[in-house]
């Protein structure tokens, strides 16, 4: 291939990427207003409904769209093939804002987060996001009732038999043996998405009183 041949060449594979960002930068942002118009539809649709309970689900629903429209906009633009990777610090820390944006309003509750600097695959990414957001939601549903205070820490960090994400509480605690609160799809949801990663799971008292919740999965190779 001659200097011009290969020149021409690279123009083209320049213009190629180029084009491939601006597709994919587009994408995004599509899916992000239809997102908000899904959560406009069901805000809207709550407002109208009488029952409690299904209000309840609904705004539930808006939560955890939210949820994923946060994500989308943290890890689109980071997801540059199968083996990317975002770093876990970085990750938490963005996630903490985003929570506290969504979720927190007035509250006088205190999210502490405190993560290392580990590599995590975006592609396990979007599911440990929103297990964090569903545990969130428990915390300030049920941990904290009667605009109570308190303080919810986050910890990410990296151990030999892999990543442990732990949300601990100083709320009123969890009975383990008492049936489950609300509908238990936040729950559900938890577990299959921990499925998603190939981790475990688990939940009780603290040590110190308030709830602990505790995750585990493999570190990438």
């Amino acid at each position: 291939m001659s200097a011009t041949e290969q020149t021409c060449y690279a123009d083209e594979m320049d213009t190629s990427i180029a084009d491939l960002e601006t597709a994919l930068a587009e994408s995004v942002h599509r899916a992000r207003n239809d997102l908000q118009a899904v959560v406009s539809m069901l805000r809207l649709q709550a407002r109208a409904v009488a029952d409690p309970a299904a209000r309840e689900a609904l705004y539930d629903a808006v939560n955890r769209i939210q949820a994923l429209a946060h994500l989308n906009a943290r890890l689109d633009g980071r997801a540059i093939g199968p083996k990317s990777v975002i770093d876990g610090l970085v990750f938490f820390e963005g996630l903490g804002m985003d929570i506290r944006s969504m979720h927190f309003g007035q509250r006088p509750i205190e999210l502490i987060i405190e993560a290392q600097r580990r590599p995590i695959p975006t592609i396990q990414a979007k599911p440990l996001g929103l297990i964090l957001n569903e545990l969130m939601l428990n915390a300030l549903k049920y941990a904290f009732p009667e605009d109570r205070s308190g303080e919810v820490k986050v910890e990410f960090v990296g151990r030999k038999s892999g990543y442990v994400l732990s949300v601990k509480d100083n709320g009123v605690g969890i009975d383990i043996s008492a049936p489950p609160r609300g509908t238990g799809i936040g729950m559900r949801m938890i577990k299959a998405l921990v499925v998603q990663v190939g981790g475990s799971f688990n939940i009780g008292p603290g040590a110190r009183g308030g709830t602990q919740c505790v995750m585990q999965w493999p570190a990438p190779a």
